[in-house]
């Protein structure tokens, strides 16, 4: 055999020792890019207003998607803490629950905070227009 073919029989298997290493660090990338460190969450009461960013994978895509609204209930248990946003889009009122340590939440932002006297606000669901608008905190 000649030096060329030798060399040729040798770079697949040095080739293939790297590739492992190289997915890994793709897949790191992947669970990584763009997130904050879970640490920096700010705080939340309820009766705040807020802007959650959630990751959605839809048909192989991804996107982030923005969620405005008022905490009406927080479910405190550790790992599985979860907060219950409202908000009212075209008339129709509709909830949702996020899991504060899901790594679809990208991001939490507190627009406002407001004066409330209650830890669940469920009585919000029976309000519309106006009456639901609760007080700014100063």
């Amino acid at each position: 055999m000649t030096d060329e073919k030798k060399k040729a029989k040798e770079r697949p298997a040095a080739d293939a020792k790297k590739k492992p290493v190289a997915a890994a660090e793709d897949k790191a990338d992947k669970e990584t890019r763009g997130r904050e460190p879970q640490g920096e969450m700010p705080a939340i009461r309820p009766g705040d207003e807020l802007k959650v960013f959630y990751r959605v994978i839809e048909a192989g895509k991804e996107r982030i998607q923005t969620y405005e609204g008022t905490v009406i209930a927080i479910k405190n248990s550790g790992a599985s803490k979860t907060i219950t946003v409202r908000k009212s889009s075209f008339g129709v009122a509709v909830e949702r629950i996020f899991p504060l340590h899901s790594k679809l939440v990208q991001k939490i932002e507190v627009k406002k905070h407001t004066q409330v006297r209650r830890a669940k606000l469920f009585y919000l669901r029976k309000l519309k227009g106006k009456a639901s608008r609760l007080k700014e905190l100063r």
